[in-house]
């Protein structure tokens, strides 16, 4: 089964998204990178909303605090994950299915480890038990 990622790229971190793309490379799990004006954009229900899409994991990368451009852009963003985690705990979805990251920007070697770490995490993952299994079981992860 083929997985997917969707990483939800605050502009000012990260102006071109196809570096990201690019340094994602040929996989197995396919990418999705949708840009944002900031982190702080996204809502806990966007995240949660593209988890049951199903997606197998989503990310979010924003600028470090002191670099938004919205002053507390990455502060709402850190909250709002926090929220999220807690609601997917809640209801039985792992909490590691959602992450974040920030990224000073243009320093590509960070991006590449932000890469490096959220490939990790979706190997280590597996797929997404809201995936369903033809019979409409829910299929769950390997661990």
């Amino acid at each position: 089964m083929s997985m997917e990622v969707v990483v939800f790229a605050c502009q000012q971190a990260v102006p071109d998204p196809d570096a990201l793309r690019n340094l994602w490379g040929k996989s197995e799990v396919r990418l999705r990178v949708l840009p944002e004006p900031c982190s702080s954009k996204l809502e806990a229900f966007q995240l949660l909303r593209t988890l049951a899409t199903p997606v197998d994991l989503v990310w979010v990368i924003g600028c470090e605090e002191q670099l938004c451009r919205y002053d507390e852009g990455s502060h709402r963003a850190g909250g709002r994950m926090t929220y999220t985690k807690k609601y997917l705990g809640e209801i039985g979805l792992e909490p590691a299915r959602v992450g974040r990251s920030v990224l000073t920007p243009g320093d590509r070697s960070a991006l590449a480890a932000i890469v490096a770490e959220i490939n990790d995490r979706v190997q280590a993952l597996g797929p997404s038990p809201l995936r369903q299994a033809p019979g409409g079981a829910a299929r769950r992860s390997a661990k």
